[in-house]
């Protein structure tokens, strides 16, 4: 399997990083920046997403890193939320399901989407139903790409992991909080 790790940078309390996994030898990553292109406007100017081209090679069942890999597609994204006023740590995420259960549990992956712009909520204080249509399109389009994507859940014991394929994706009407490790 094939970890593609997405940085974001440029604001206060970032860096910040996003990890994807793909299932084939040589990715192309396009479909991961026309994600962030796609959903760009929901997040305030200044914040950038770097996509490399290339990553770190795992293996499925342990999560070792057993090589490198060298794809295609990268680049940088750059926000473009219009104002400068954001919810520092809050915004949604995308859910990732696979349909696979393991050890008794579904496997399931998610991605956070924060800071978003404050143009991105609406009165009730969730997300606003605009940006959860432009994220889900954006969120679907990804998952049904074409590019073996996926999920890593580590197990239970030592050498349990798996890697399962991503086949939609969700996203919540719902605010998701992130807190630091730093403090």
């Amino acid at each position: 399997m094939r970890r593609l790790r997405v940085s974001w940078d440029g604001l206060g309390g970032l860096p910040g990083l996003s990890t994807f996994y793909y299932g084939v030898a040589s990715p192309n990553v396009s479909d991961c920046k026309t994600f962030f292109t796609a959903i760009r406007d929901s997040f305030p100017a200044g914040l950038t997403w770097n996509i490399p081209s290339s990553g770190d090679e795992l293996d499925s069942a342990t999560g070792a890193l057993t090589g490198v890999w060298v794809g295609s597609g990268g680049g940088q994204v750059n926000a473009g939320g219009a104002g400068a006023n954001y919810a520092a740590g809050v915004g949604t995420r995308v859910r990732w399901p696979t349909g696979v259960i393991h050890n008794g549990r579904r496997v399931l992956g998610s991605t956070f989407l924060c800071p978003l712009t404050t143009a991105s909520y609406d009165q009730s204080g969730t997300i606003a139903a605009a940006t959860l249509t432009t994220f889900q399109t954006a969120a679907s389009a990804y998952a049904a790409s074409g590019v073996a994507r996926g999920i890593w859940s580590k197990g239970r014991s030592p050498g349990d992991g798996i890697y399962a394929a991503v086949n939609s994706a969700e996203i919540p009407d719902r605010v998701t909080s992130l807190r630091s490790r730093r403090y």
